[in-house]
């Protein structure tokens, strides 16, 4: 018997706001009205909302991706009860991480921590708080953090472990890392969405859409120094801990940094920085390329062709979504080229056709059934 529930319909050709409709939970998966059929094994599950506990299901069809999300706090609860767990990537994740939320918020009250903090914030406001507790983490501490938030997200990936791909990325990345005070870790994962991003502690994930979509080696190591600066900078480290809020700062600065952990993991990928942060990521990263004699104009390239191969209407690529202010950013990293002339740079070079098989071949391993 089919389970009706209703939900709001996301895609790349439909309004930015969704369209309503209904969901229908079989046996084999979820039919959307009136012939879209989407099997368990195609979806993916991610959290999402501004509480942080809606349930996004995702998946591509024909090239596009779409979303569905439910339409009401009664809708989800519905949704969870008929989806199975283990047939769903991420889903049992998604389930771990809300109930953690929860449990923390919930469960840890630091009365004394929270009337010291009320009193910095008086006097330092937030962002100088945030300052304040960051310098107070240790280098250990951070990358431990990021360990832990790299074991909950490796629970719903695909990463590629050796091959032409992976050479490349690391390669690359150890050029643009050399004498940093960080042990950076780089990981390719199979991902066609086209977006990089820092963990704290010095890891970095790429998706294989990244490299499928970018136009030059020099395009990839633009993007590497400006997510090599938001570790450097320490912008990945202060953005969970602005993301999991008061109680995390308080843990991380008195040494709790497991409980801290719990509550943060949840907030891998989704890191949405302010401009200013964005712009220093971006100056920094240059001047990385300049230092490492690679030429800065691969930024710039890579934001023009995301921008031009955007849609009019539908769905903005991560990288761009997460990165704010496109256009304005194109002509900072233009004017910065034309101001700093680098005779001694060269290009990147990269075996794309040995990139892409490595990728390809891993994508056909997945396909094949087990024997």
């Amino acid at each position: 018997m089919l389970q009706t529930v209703p939900v709001l319909l996301f895609g790349p050709t439909l309004p930015p706001a969704g369209v309503p409709t209904e969901c229908l939970v079989n046996e084999h998966g979820i039919r959307i009205p009136p012939q879209q059929q989407v099997p368990f094994a195609n979806l993916r599950a991610d959290i999402g909302g501004f509480d942080h506990d809606q349930l996004q299901l995702h998946w591509q069809s024909e090239g596009s991706d779409y979303m569905l999300v439910a339409s009401s706090p009664a809708s989800q609860q519905q949704l969870k009860q008929l989806l199975p767990a283990k047939l769903i990537t991420g889903l049992k994740g998604w389930h771990v991480a809300t109930l953690s939320q929860k449990t923390v918020w919930n469960s840890l009250i630091y009365g004394a921590g929270v009337l010291v903090l009320a009193v910095m914030i008086g006097v330092w406001q937030y962002d100088h708080l945030l300052n304040w507790a960051a310098s107070r983490i240790s280098i250990e501490t951070e990358h431990k953090m990021g360990k832990a938030v790299l074991s909950a997200y490796n629970k719903r990936q695909d990463a590629i472990v050796s091959g032409a791909a992976v050479n490349f990325v690391k390669e690359l990345g150890a050029r643009l890392t050399q004498g940093s005070k960080y042990q950076y870790q780089w990981l390719v994962i199979k991902d066609n969405a086209v977006n990089a991003f820092a963990m704290p502690g010095g890891i970095v994930i790429v998706n294989t859409g990244l490299l499928k979509k970018a136009g030059s080696a020099d395009e990839v190591a633009a993007v590497l120094a400006h997510e090599i600066q938001h570790v450097e900078q320490r912008h990945a480290l202060k953005h969970m801990m602005n993301s999991a809020g008061v109680a995390a700062v308080v843990m991380l600065v008195l040494g709790d940094a497991n409980a801290a952990m719990i509550m943060i993991a949840h907030q891998v990928s989704t890191q949405f920085f302010s401009r200013q942060v964005e712009a220093e990521a971006d100056l920094k990263g240059a001047q990385l390329l300049l230092k490492q004699h690679i030429h800065p104009e691969g930024m710039a390239q890579f934001f023009k062709r995301l921008a031009s191969e955007q849609p009019k209407e539908g769905s903005i690529p991560e990288w761009l979504s997460s990165h704010p202010d496109t256009t304005n950013r194109i002509q900072t990293a233009e004017q910065f080229t034309k101001q700093h002339p680098c005779t001694y740079c060269q290009h990147v070079t990269w075996d794309i056709e040995a990139i892409l098989e490595n990728i390809n071949r891993h994508n056909d391993s997945d396909e094949k059934p087990q024997p």
